[in-house]
């Protein structure tokens, strides 16, 4: 990868990229990081999925909750911004994992990183998947959904399934109307506040409209 930004930017040194790389992966080869910045590099994707190291363990991610922190600050030291994944709904993903979520996001600087639509990521389990083989799986596996190509899973509790299913339809909604980041995640911090039964904290997350965002792909979807 070295090789080819090298090689973009002598041939085109005018030129930028993002790029996508596991948080493992950005952690042991970090020392590069600089260079990629001065080479063009302006973001990177990276799937960092949870803050739980109960569900990273489950996911067989390869990183722990220290390694996304220490990879943060490695990243922003090297002028790139850092644009996290998440898969916000799994089976052991509880409440307070989901609310610790948007804590990060919010107090790391990250609201105008994250696309709306990835607080409602929901773990998608296809047939072939080794989850399907595991313990921690089994007591939440449904049936096959075979035009979706998918098993159907249920929460053992109730208030996450529907707060996904009220999270993603705001999020869809939203970017259906191109609406702020930030006004958006205020509304989701509302509505989870109200499913944990604490005070609302969206006024919290109000921030300029004319705030300068950091470099993102325009495709909101493509996860």
């Amino acid at each position: 990868a070295l090789r080819l930004a090298r090689e973009l930017h002598r041939e085109f040194p005018a030129a930028t990229f993002d790029f996508t790389a596991k948080v493992e992966h950005l952690r042991r080869h970090e020392r590069h990081l600089g260079e990629l910045a001065r080479l063009g590099g302006l973001f990177v994707v990276s799937a960092v999925e949870s803050l739980s190291d109960a569900v990273l363990q489950h996911l067989a991610k390869g990183h722990t909750r220290d390694d996304v922190a220490h990879v943060l600050k490695a990243v922003g030291a090297a002028g790139i911004a850092f644009r996290p994944t998440w898969v916000a709904f799994t089976p052991w993903t509880t409440l307070d994992d989901y609310v610790e979520m948007l804590d990060f996001v919010s107090d790391e600087g990250l609201i105008d990183h994250v696309d709306p639509v990835q607080y409602s990521i929901r773990l998608l389990v296809p047939p072939g998947s080794l989850l399907l083989h595991t313990a921690a799986m089994r007591p939440s596996l449904g049936e096959l959904v075979p035009e979706g190509f998918h098993y159907r899973w249920q929460h053992p509790d109730p208030r996450m399934d529907a707060l996904h299913a009220e999270v993603s339809t705001l999020v869809a909604d939203a970017a259906e109307r191109r609406e702020d980041a930030a006004v958006t995640f205020g509304r989701i911090r509302a509505i989870v506040d109200r499913v944990a039964g604490a005070a609302s904290r969206a006024s919290e997350m109000a921030l300029a409209g004319d705030r300068r965002r950091p470099p993102r792909l325009t495709e909101p979807w493509f996860c």
